[in-house]
């Protein structure tokens, strides 16, 4: 009862927006029309490969080849085309052949990219979209650095220049098989897809009508060196002194467990996630062993390394995320080690800092719109991170009215870096409410956000439809611009959104 007293102090009583919606109906895509391709689909598919890019404006472009792909159980019939923006940035676009809904969109990429991520354009096709998915001008593994050494080209292509440059192409091979230009321009992506998100914001603000960027990988804004990787290092460094871990999974669900147990009730529930971890007052030296070590108590070192992992940005509740990324299952270190082992270090971190640049005025004055969402038990991508950022765009823009009159900010409780794996209610039509913003002015006062039961394919933002059913929702909760927070009222199930309220946190 303290607790949960404690918990209702810091909020302002008074719910001051409405009930979460209903999840969005999608819109079926509607037939092509005057848009449709001249002709015979297969043959203007085709012919994309004999026309000249080469001439586009920042982007010389070529397409390698385009063939058409028949339709199956998810998707359209479409034209795939691959090519390349000069001189290595490598794409590949999806157009559907009698379903486009005159729109384009652009997914991002994630790690270090070099392939070509494409489920998100999968899922989006779905929706009757052109999409193209990048490269980022390199090729090599996910986590791999070595590209870059001596590449100030390939370092510029990763900073910003590859999904600027992808833009152009993508519209002018839309318009080119279309016959028009898109009417919408949109852009989504997670991690490194949320930074070239907020890159493209702030340093291309023409490029897309609507923007969203999840779970950046962003550093701290305002610190003389803003980048995501160092404070991650860090961390598994921490547990894994000399490159072997000091914690078990059972101890790291300890203190998962006790983090919880100190702070669930910041949202009137005890659902196992915590609202804002940031008021929450869990301390590793709450579990320090008193004699001898026991399996519900913590060495000090190992108080001490988990000082450190909270203090370069994870926050409490998010240690179920720590397991297989920071410390193996088994024993052995996380998936992450690689920071700590590979010794080479990205020579241009300069390309790191623009993602932080919270001067977004040119973006708003051409209309733009930016739904930014992060999760709070985000163990990659630190949530204290966007959270600044939000709010130094707000210092900048004028104050909150002014700032979310284009931009807001989401944060997901429970939400690590991979879905299922926090726990949280992680998935979210982002796209469907950022069209009803840019297309009829619906700004997002409220997003639904649900627990899928079964969640096996996943690209950030965006989910494959088959997944988004009644019956595969394990529980709703309705999430806020931030800095509102959700609350449970008291009454009804507090699996259903329904049953919460919005409030103001009293930080």
């Amino acid at each position: 009862m303290k607790a949960a007293l404690l918990a209702a102090a810091a909020f302002v009583a008074q719910p001051i927006l409405a009930l979460a919606p209903e999840r969005p109906v999608v819109p079926a895509p509607t037939p092509l029309g005057t848009g449709a391709p001249a002709g015979d689909p297969a043959a203007a598919c085709a012919a994309l490969k004999a026309q000249d890019f080469s001439t586009l404006p920042d982007a010389p472009s070529l397409v390698v080849n385009a063939t058409v792909r028949p339709a199956t159980a998810e998707q359209p019939a479409l034209c795939l085309v691959n090519g390349r923006v000069a001189p290595t940035i490598g794409f590949r676009m999806w157009l559907p052949l009698a379903v486009w809904n005159g729109k384009f969109a652009q997914t991002g990429c994630g790690g270090r990219c070099g392939d070509i991520l494409d489920d998100g354009c999968q899922i989006v096709v779905a929706r009757g979209y052109a999409c193209l998915a990048a490269d980022m001008g390199h090729k090599g593994t996910f986590y791999d650095d070595l590209w870059a050494i001596d590449n100030v080209q390939g370092d510029i292509d990763f900073g910003f220049r590859s999904t600027h440059v992808a833009a152009i192409a993508g519209k002018a091979l839309t318009e080119a098989f279309y016959g028009k230009r898109p009417r919408f321009s949109y852009y989504f992506g997670a991690s490194t897809g949320g930074r070239q998100g907020l890159v493209a914001a702030q340093r291309f603000p023409e490029d897309y009508d609507g923007i969203i960027a999840g779970e950046p990988a962003m550093g701290a804004p305002g610190t003389i060196r803003p980048e995501t990787g160092p404070a991650l290092r860090a961390s598994v460094a921490a547990l894994n002194p000399g490159g072997k871990p000091i914690m078990t999974q059972a101890e790291v669900l300890m203190v998962h467990a006790a983090a919880v147990g100190a702070c669930d009730m910041d949202d009137n529930a005890r659902d196992g996630f915590i609202s804002d971890p940031r008021a929450c007052g869990f301390k590793p030296m709450q579990l320090l062993c008193e004699a001898g070590k026991t399996p519900d108590c913590l060495t000090a070192e190992q108080v001490a390394a988990l000082d450190r992992v909270y203090a370069n940005g994870a926050m409490p509740g998010s240690e179920r995320g720590w397991i297989g990324a920071y410390i193996g299952p088994d024993g052995t270190p996380g998936r992450y080690l690689w920071r700590m082992k590979n010794p080479y270090k990205y020579p241009y971190a300069w390309i790191f800092h623009d993602a932080t640049n919270p001067d977004l005025r040119a973006f708003k004055a051409q209309g733009g719109k930016l739904i930014l969402y992060q999760g709070w038990a985000d163990e990659a991508t630190f949530p204290g991170n966007p959270a600044a950022y939000y709010e130094t765009v707000e210092r900048l823009m004028g104050g909150r009215a002014a700032t979310q009159d284009f931009f807001r900010l989401f944060m997901i409780p429970g939400q690590s870096h991979i879905p299922q794996v926090g726990g949280g209610a992680e998935t979210v039509d982002y796209l469907s409410y950022l069209e009803a913003w840019v297309e009829r002015g619906e700004a997002p006062d409220v997003v639904r956000a649900e627990k899928m039961r079964t969640l096996a394919r996943f690209a950030g933002p965006v989910t494959y439809a088959a997944y988004l059913t009644p019956e595969n929702v394990a529980f709703s909760r309705p999430v806020y611009p931030y800095p509102v927070q959700a609350r449970y009222s008291g009454k009804g199930d507090v699996n259903d959104a329904a049953n919460w309220r919005s409030a103001i946190p009293n930080r």
